[in-house]
């Protein structure tokens, strides 16, 4: 067989053909992981036993900038897979963490150093489905999702720690999340 003698199978030890009549071994994919944000603190986790999880956290804010004024979003995107000896990697979950000023009204302090109260929100999507959490959300909250031509696609309102809207937008689509004032665009899953 000539395939032994070209890389890179060369670099294989014992290749051994499998008959029509048996089936390759399965190999179990790691449980999708889950992502929270609780008193400060992100945490991933994954059912599966002895799986690790492998996160990525992206912020737009860190970049290079030119210009008199910034505009600062505070908006990490997350994205996590689990794996695990003897599985197979878990699917990508994915999430927008931000903050929203509950109380932004500044005008007229006068200490140098303001304090603004803000509180998280954790945005994830799945078939266009998004999910938004937020901790000690105590007021109704309007949440209204856009896609890029600017037609809403959901609207609801946040009025506890935790609320859905359908967007029926597809996965790989760009939303537009305005929460209260604040906006977030985010990819869909």
């Amino acid at each position: 067989m000539d395939y032994k003698n070209i890389a890179p199978w060369s670099n294989f030890g014992n290749i051994v053909a499998l008959s029509g009549g048996e089936n390759p071994p399965t190999v179990k994919k790691c449980a999708t992981p889950s992502i929270s944000y609780t008193k400060g603190k992100l945490s991933v986790k994954c059912s599966t036993k002895g799986a690790s999880c492998i996160t990525t956290i992206t912020d737009t804010d860190i970049k290079t900038h030119s210009g008199n004024e910034i505009d600062l979003t505070v908006t990490y995107d997350i994205k996590v897979y689990a794996t695990a000896a003897g599985y197979e990697n878990s699917d990508m979950a994915t999430a927008t963490l931000c903050w929203i000023d509950s109380n932004p009204r500044t005008e007229g302090i006068t200490n140098p150093i303001a304090k603004v109260e803000a509180r998280p929100i954790l945005i994830q999507s799945q078939n266009g489905v998004l999910t938004i959490s937020s901790e000690g959300n105590t007021e109704p909250t309007p949440v209204r999702v856009y896609n890029t031509a600017g037609q809403m696609t959901g609207l609801t309102s946040l009025t506890g720690e935790m609320t859905s809207v359908n967007t029926n937008m597809n996965s790989g689509d760009i939303a537009i999340v305005k929460i209260g004032e604040k906006s977030i665009k985010m990819v869909v899953k």
